[in-house]
């Protein structure tokens, strides 16, 4: 976690002096979630939180396994959302990643 606060700060110091670039490659969704979870899971055992995901069709896992973009700021994302959900979520309760592809 300390990692990822450190890239973080990087990061910001990129943006302010105009460095800052986004990697372009394909990289599976599937696999940064189940990142996210092991770098967060700890957080979620301490709180009694059940860390889980969830996709509309079995169909589409096909499609989030290719995606081209920035894998790596994908997972700062998700792991923003998901350190705040689980602050803000009551012990003993659930966080939900949930995945629904859009028509093109």
């Amino acid at each position: 976690m300390i990692g990822i606060l450190i890239n973080d700060l990087l990061d910001l110091a990129k943006m302010e002096n105009n460095q800052f670039s986004l990697t372009k490659e394909y990289f599976d969704l599937n696999k940064i979630i189940f990142e996210s979870f092991q770098i967060l899971l700890h957080m979620a055992n301490d709180r009694s939180i059940k860390l889980k995901a969830e996709i509309d069709h079995k169909k589409n896992l096909v499609l989030i396994q290719n995606l081209y973009g920035d894998g790596r700021r994908y997972l700062q994302i998700l792991m923003n959302f998901l350190s705040n959900a689980l602050k803000f979520t009551n012990k003993n309760g659930t966080v939900t990643v949930s995945i629904k592809v859009r028509d093109r």
